[in-house]
């Protein structure tokens, strides 16, 4: 520092001469170096503000194609609910409206014999002589009221003769209504037989419209989708989301199954392939355990595919019935085999364990103790129930491992454009500083030749 003394001897004043030639050369130079301050901060921090607001329009560009892929998706499975419910539809029609003619014979047939019922009932009963008319007619005869015999005799005969008519008349009226009570009353079981088909008719025209409204439900929801307003975006996101978190844990769980399921079969693998040879650091045991829960898992996803729950293979879901069908006993098939292979090797694993056990004691010189023979057997079971029952469980993440790969796109997006926008922000707010220092140095650069400024300002004005 004493090297850029004028004086050495004199510091203090070889110092105040460097303040005051700094500050006339600083004076002198304030215009360019303005200019460069005003460049190199246009150049950072403007530099720094585009990459700003080129991040926040890729970020836009990212949030808009992740609407459309969501919308896509989501109108995608809304068709597929649709064309499922069509063909639930069709099959329901074809089960339950199958007797529907037959039905409607029945009903018919009933109608019909009601209907002729009805008209035999309704037949007019002859009306009795009109016996009145006549006796009053004979006696406006002459005689007949000076007391003549014959007369008199006459008209009691046609008395008793028209109480007799009466009579048989009224027996015949008697005749006809039990004749039509029994008709009417024989009417009851064609009634209850009619309300009978009603019923049949009405339950099976009820399941065809709880379809029918299932397909309304679904077209609702998929008229919305089509919309894609911001309330359907946020709903449809939000579904993703919680797909993606409950695939995820359900994959989690089925991990620690297929853990467990390896650490079963590992131990006796290593007595059926060759000892001592690795594959990429593992032995060939794990290796060939590792293969037997991940065939499980394929045919699994086989098998998820072939009943139609899944569709991550489109080739699968064109196939025709039959095709499928040989695809599912396959599948089905191969996890039967896999699954009592693993049950076999449980139980050898035990036998192992014991036999290690036994070893053990007697190269340690120790006396070998005899485990008790229901523990075992106990063990034994259990293991190869474990065994069994696993790979059918493995099979089922097909299902979480299909939700987890349509969310994961939508999830990872999200998650790729908050870090996007994030990083944005922190751009923009690291311009806006190097914009903000940059603006202080330029103040305190005038601020440090404020004494020659004045000066000059001075004597510009007395000029």
């Amino acid at each position: 520092m004493s090297s850029l003394y004028f004086w050495p001897e004199m510091p203090v004043l070889s110092i105040t001469v460097l303040i005051i030639a700094s500050m006339i050369f600083l004076y002198l130079a304030r215009t360019p170096l303005h200019a460069a301050l005003d460049s190199l901060n246009e150049g950072i921090a403007g530099g720094l503000t585009k990459t700003s607001d080129w991040i926040k329009s890729v970020v836009a560009k990212m949030r808009e194609k992740n609407k459309k892929v969501l919308l896509e998706s989501s109108i995608a499975d809304c068709e597929q609910k649709i064309a499922q419910e069509f063909r639930r539809m069709e099959a329901s029609y074809t089960k339950h409206l199958a007797d529907y003619p037959a039905l409607h014979l029945k009903l018919d047939e009933s109608v019909a014999n009601i209907d002729a019922d009805f008209k035999e009932c309704g037949q007019v009963v002859p009306e009795a002589p009109g016996w009145t008319d006549a006796v009053e007619s004979i006696a406006r005869i002459k005689g007949a009221g000076s007391g003549d015999r014959v007369i008199e005799k006459m008209l009691k005969e046609l008395h008793k003769s028209a109480i007799d008519g009466e009579k048989t008349a009224l027996a015949e009226m008697r005749k006809t209504a039990a004749k039509r009570h029994k008709i009417l009353s024989s009417l009851s079981p064609t009634w209850n037989k009619v309300l009978k088909v009603m019923n049949v008719v009405n339950s099976k025209i009820s399941l065809v419209l709880e379809t029918t409204g299932k397909i309304e439900k679904y077209m609702q929801e998929y008229d919305s989708v089509r919309n894609g307003g911001a309330d359907s975006i946020d709903m449809l996101s939000s579904k993703a989301m919680k797909l993606f978190i409950f695939s995820m844990l359900v994959i989690v769980v089925a991990g620690f199954g297929a853990f467990i399921n390896f650490q079963l079969i590992a131990l006796p693998m290593s007595e059926l392939v060759p000892a001592g040879t690795r594959v990429l650091g593992l032995q060939v045991s794990d290796v060939s355990a590792l293969v037997i829960v991940t065939l499980e898992v394929v045919l699994g996803i086989f098998l998820m595919e072939a009943l139609g729950i899944t569709g991550i293979f489109p080739q699968i879901a064109g196939m025709t019935l039959g095709k499928r069908r040989i695809l599912l006993y396959a599948s089905l098939l191969g996890l039967f085999f896999l699954a009592s292979v693993e049950a076999a090797l449980a139980v050898l694993r035990e036998h192992i364990a014991e036999t290690n056990a036994a070893t053990t004691q007697a190269l340690a010189n120790k006396e070998i103790t005899t485990t008790n023979t229901d523990n075992s057997q106990i063990t034994v079971i259990g293991q190869a129930t474990l065994g069994f029952v696993l790979p059918w469980i493995l099979a089922m993440v097909a299902v979480p491992l299909e939700m987890l790969i349509e969310t994961s796109q939508h999830v990872f997006s999200k998650l790729l454009i908050l870090l996007t926008t994030l990083l944005g922000y922190l751009i923009g707010m690291l311009g806006h500083l190097i914009n903000t220092i940059m603006k202080a140095v330029t103040h305190l650069y005038d601020a440090y030749i404020i004494i020659p400024t004045q000066i000059g300002n001075l004597i510009k004005r007395k000029s």
